[in-house]
């Protein structure tokens, strides 16, 4: 069996199993968000170290606690390799200090087979995806996952995949796309850029928030995997979109002069 062995324990979230669990399950009641699991089909929580984007990723998952999927599609955009078309991974298991999660193969080779995949090297060094899977262990347990990183800004092509994987999803899987907002930004302008960039989403339009990407005013270093989520959620006919958190890391360093924004969302069905 092949395994995806963690890259960022210990720096960017706890490498002792019980630790780990700890301060995930802390996130989660910090969040004080009611649960309301079957209404969503998909999530966008943020990755970056806990210390800094924990409490915001806690309010993203605390609003899917109690939900008993089948499979969690993640959806990530590579740091550090660029390419075209999707990277889906070779392994047949994604570990953390909590264990092991298996990842759907059957599901990326029938994906694959529709000519979308690309290069699976790009997940081994990747933390997008990795610095969430604790948060799927605590709250959803050993599931399989489906990790889907992409390596090209948004484009009309990923509202087509979006389009394509919710076709190929049973009901009550979840979708979760990776991402953080505004980049080392003056708190005051971090967070004008952010809410711009929240209240885009929000609207659901995947096409608005490309172009707000082209022209600079967007600069989610997800925003591939969010435009494809959002298409992906927008065909499940899942229409009641919510900011549940937003927050910016100079809560947690103190220093407002180069800040990171980071958001969590969910995509709703109506009750």
């Amino acid at each position: 069996m092949l395994i995806r062995h963690p890259v960022v324990a210990g720096m960017f979230y706890e490498a002792g199993p019980q630790a780990l669990r700890e301060s995930v399950m802390r996130y989660l009641e910090e969040a004080d968000l009611e649960p309301d699991p079957d209404r969503v089909a998909a999530i966008i929580a943020p990755h970056a170290g806990y210390l800094y984007s924990g409490a915001t990723a806690g309010h993203a998952f605390a609003r899917v606690r109690g939900k008993q999927p089948g499979r969690v599609l993640l959806l990530g955009r590579s740091h550090r390799l660029p390419f075209e078309g999707t990277a889906l991974p070779t392994e047949d298991c994604f570990e953390t200090p909590l264990g092991g999660l298996p990842v759907d193969q059957a599901f990326l080779r029938k994906l694959g087979e529709d000519g979308r995949a690309d290069i699976a090297s790009a997940h081994r060094d990747e933390h997008c995806l990795e610095v969430l899977l604790p948060f799927v262990q605590v709250v959803l347990g050993e599931i399989p996952i489906v990790p889907i990183l992409f390596g090209s800004d948004p484009g009309e092509e990923h509202v087509q995949l979006g389009k394509y994987l919710a076709s190929m999803l049973d009901p009550g899987d979840l979708v979760i796309a990776s991402t953080d907002l505004s980049h080392y930004l003056p708190e005051e302008r971090a967070n004008a850029m952010d809410q711009a960039t929240l209240a885009c989403v929000l609207r659901r339009d995947c096409r608005e928030v490309i172009r707000e990407c082209e022209q600079g005013l967007s600069s989610m270093c997800g925003a591939t995997a969010v435009v494809c989520a959002m298409a992906c959620a927008l065909e499940r006919g899942a229409t009641d979109w919510r900011l549940l958190d937003y927050r910016t890391s100079a809560r947690a360093s103190g220093d407002y002069q180069r800040v990171v924004g980071y958001g969590a969302l969910s995509m709703e069905w109506g009750g």
